[in-house]
């Protein structure tokens, strides 16, 4: 495997080899970098799979240099307009998979031409899965976020204080790090939030671990392209309250949580303090068990190497992966 990866330090361009794996960093350019890479591999690539399109550009490159096809994943929405460069890789993809299906319609809208096809991200079972867990009396929700406005704090924030007004059962945990987390710190604390706690920035196994602890997921985003916190939430038998923010709309069913509408924290307090109260209808296992059928590892992987055989098969290839796929990943 090829993994390029771009990076802040000054020292810019390193080539790391471990086992069959070959890290490339970079700061701006990365195909230099990448080409100089190529004799490390280990193996000739069967196809190249990009991802972000950042690197729509290389992988393009690094597709035609090494003769194969190649496929991207988008994770993100434009935040700015795509070079002819990455325009033309987005056509020449053989796929292009966003992870959702608002996200494939963003990148429609902003008249992106490829051949789409939306392939999930995929979850952590062996990480996130639930636990026995009784409802005591004081409900414990949690928050797995950026401390930022465009996760929606400030709106989470002023529902909590409407939900304080209603009753005094629970307690909420927000964990992330981000530029605004003294902001908001600040703002819970003129909310008169005294049950509200940061926790900051924690490893993996903590959050899995104060998910499996939880009792309630809530995400209150003004977009996201999918959620992988609110998925690793439900992995962890969670049921969720979140936003009509786009990639939420795509997870979260009747049976496994709430819909509300972004930016409205009346209604966000009001679905909290519903919820809360009916706790008892979901499922935990039930809830985990809809993730790992629609994203666990082994059914996005065999998508996935349907994705690549197609591809191989559209460009034009006579002959079959072999004993061993291998791939390319940028």
């Amino acid at each position: 495997m090829l993994h390029a990866q771009k990076t802040r330090e000054p020292l810019s361009e390193q080539i790391e080899r471990e086992d069959e794996v070959v890290r490339v960093h970079f700061r701006r350019r990365p195909y230099p970098s990448i080409r100089r890479a190529i004799p490390e591999l280990p193996f000739r690539p069967d196809i190249v799979h990009g991802h972000f399109y950042d690197a729509a550009g290389p992988t393009l490159l690094l597709a035609r240099r090494l003769g194969v096809p190649f496929v991207l994943t988008e994770h993100s929405v434009l935040a700015r307009p795509l070079t002819p460069l990455e325009r033309l890789a987005f056509r020449e993809a053989q796929r292009v998979m966003p992870v959702s299906q608002m996200l494939r319609k963003s990148l429609e809208s902003s008249g992106v031409e490829a051949r789409y096809e939306v392939v999930p991200n995929v979850v952590d079972l062996a990480s996130f899965s639930p636990a026995p867990h009784s409802h005591g009396p004081i409900k414990r929700l949690v928050a797995v976020t950026r401390m930022t406005e465009i996760k929606g704090v400030p709106d989470l924030l002023q529902a909590l204080h409407l939900l304080q007004s209603r009753r005094q059962d629970w307690t909420c945990e927000l964990i992330g790090g981000g530029e605004r987390g003294d902001d908001y710190r600040a703002l819970a604390s003129q909310l008169g939030l005294g049950n509200v706690v940061f926790r900051g920035e924690l490893r993996r196994p903590e959050v899995a671990a104060a998910l499996r602890e939880a009792d309630l997921f809530v995400l209150a985003s003004r977009t996201e392209t999918f959620s992988v916190a609110t998925v690793e939430a439900m992995a962890s038998g969670l049921p969720a309250v979140v936003t009509a923010c786009g990639g939420p709309e795509e997870l979260v069913r009747p049976e496994t949580g709430v819909i509300v509408p972004k930016q409205d924290p009346a209604a966000l307090a009001e679905a909290l303090d519903r919820t809360l109260s009916d706790l008892g209808r979901f499922r935990p296992k039930e809830i985990a068990k809809g993730v790992a059928g629609r994203f666990g590892a082994e059914v996005v992987g065999r998508r996935l190497l349907e994705v690549y055989e197609e591809a191989k098969k559209a460009a034009g290839a006579t002959t079959g992966w072999g004993p061993r796929l291998s791939t390319t990943n940028l």
